[in-house]
């Protein structure tokens, strides 16, 4: 059977070999013609001794040209998100690997929810301890204030109702004692002239018995006056109005102390500038740390899930593990927007621009894309060449597209319609710049011109030659202005 089979094999490869001359015999005919004819000319120039270099020749041509660039880059995804611990916590569950690939909203890591709800309720309780602290702070400072202020008011009114009635009493003590001397003086300098006329009164007058009555009379009634003098209605008064007065001033004073010890206490608990920011900063404080905690919580209590679409390729934590907030969880590219990063030459960088189209062709598939960015930096690579990295962003990216894997593209940057167009090459160059030999009466003939686009295969001339010039394509030996020049047949 197998020699059957290598039978069969070497029968087809007959058949395609006699198949592919049966279709290109004229064409080897013809090929067989023109060598024949080249090599007659070649004799009979030599016969005649007029051979020289011998060239084949072409004409510029009217056509279109595409300029592109070739060469090779990296797939990347277009977005890059690297993950972190957003609360510290213990790691449940890792769905995925490097290399896995993902969809928006798929769950990549599951925090163990029990420790989760511990860690948001104790931030929760601080953030009510800070409040409660706050708040009372605020409200027995609001009071302290009140009652200092109340102190401070009633201090001042006490003192004014003391001093008023002080001076009052004062006055009062003073009116009496007035009264009290003005009475006795008047009554005892009475008392000295009743004395003094019975002291005088003479026994033999006639009327003595009379004048002694009187006088007698009057002694008792002075006698009397001192008497009662102390026990009048308006002493009575006098002394009741003062002890209501002195009643009063120590009743307020008795208030004063209170008021001064209120005064004491309530200045030493109001808070001062510096106690009333510290309870406003641990009351933002812990604020701030709820608010990330109940970010956090809710952020993670469902699981941390892909943003979007996308490939991971980067797992930096294990299942079990106990993370710090800020700890690095893993990398996830984008696979629905999909960039090929690559590095331009100097030469290359010159021809580039954003928005140019491309052809991409990654792992046998060929996809459509765009430039979209071009460093604004060049990079030195290891033999010191400055390179300048740039990318290529794809229209429309699918799931055969692999990370990481090498493409092959072609941009495709200036294009000419209708330009004169020549082989590359039959373009020369010197110091003074491009140029091209073309044939004039047997001789080659130097043409400076002066080059537009190109690619692999064909220049623009924008100046120099028309389509009516015989340009030298190929020549065999060295060839020069003026050379002697033999034409072979073109192919």
């Amino acid at each position: 059977m197998k020699k059957r089979e290598k039978n069969s094999a070497e029968g087809a490869q007959n058949n395609r070999k006699r198949t592919w001359f049966g279709r290109h015999r004229k064409l080897t005919i013809v090929l067989i013609v023109v060598l024949v004819i080249a090599l007659v000319v070649i004799r009979g120039c030599a016969a005649a001794g007029k051979i020289g270099v011998i060239v084949t020749t072409t004409n510029a041509f009217r056509g279109e040209l595409q300029e592109s660039i070739s060469t090779g880059g990296t797939v990347e995804g277009e977005h890059t998100k690297v993950y972190f611990a957003p609360v510290a916590g213990t790691l449940e569950e890792i769905t995925v690997a490097p290399g896995d690939a993902v969809k928006a909203g798929d769950i990549l890591i599951a925090y163990d929810a029990d420790a989760l709800e511990k860690s948001y309720r104790q931030a929760s309780l601080e953030q009510d301890k800070a409040t409660a602290s706050y708040e009372g702070a605020i409200a027995d400072n609001s009071k302290s204030q009140s009652k200092l202020s109340e102190a401070n008011h009633n201090l001042a009114i006490l003192d004014q109702q003391i001093e008023d009635h002080k001076a009052y009493l004062k006055d009062l003590k003073s009116k009496l004692s007035q009264s009290q001397r003005e009475t006795s003086n008047a009554l005892s300098k009475e008392s000295y002239e009743l004395n003094r006329k019975l002291n005088d009164l003479d026994k033999d007058d006639a009327d003595y018995d009379s004048k002694l009555k009187k006088i007698e009379k009057d002694i008792a009634r002075n006698n009397y006056l001192q008497a009662i003098a102390n026990s009048s209605d308006y002493v009575a008064e006098m002394e009741e109005e003062i002890e209501r007065v002195q009643e009063f001033i120590a009743d307020r004073e008795s208030y004063k102390a209170q008021m001064e010890s209120q005064k004491s206490s309530s200045e030493a608990s109001v808070l001062d500038s510096y106690d009333k920011v510290r309870y406003e900063a641990d009351k933002e404080l812990s604020g701030m740390t709820y608010e990330e905690a109940q970010s956090a919580y809710n952020e993670v209590k469902d699981g941390i899930r892909a943003e979007f679409d996308g490939i991971v390729t980067a797992v930096n934590v294990v299942e079990g593990a106990d993370v710090a907030p800020g700890t690095q969880l893993l990398t996830l590219e984008s696979s629905s927007e999909v960039r090929v990063s690559f590095s331009a030459s100097k030469q290359d960088v010159e021809k580039l621009q954003i928005g140019q189209s491309a052809e991409v062709t990654i792992s046998g598939n060929v996809y459509t894309g765009k430039v979209s960015k071009i460093n604004r930096m060049a990079e030195r690579n290891a033999a010191n060449t400055p390179l300048v990295g740039a990318q290529i962003r794809l229209d429309a990216p699918d799931d055969r597209i692999i990370l990481g894997m090498d493409a092959k593209f072609t941009i495709y940057t200036k294009k000419e319609e209708d330009a004169l167009l020549v082989p590359v090459e039959v373009i020369n160059a010197d110091r003074d710049g491009d140029f091209v030999y073309v044939v004039e009466d047997g001789k080659a003939v130097m043409k400076r011109v002066v080059c537009g686009i190109s690619n692999d295969t064909y220049a623009v001339i924008l100046e120099g030659i028309t389509e009516d010039d015989t340009v030298i394509q190929t020549y065999v030996g060295s060839l020069e202005e003026g050379a002697a020049v033999t034409v072979t047949p073109q192919m």
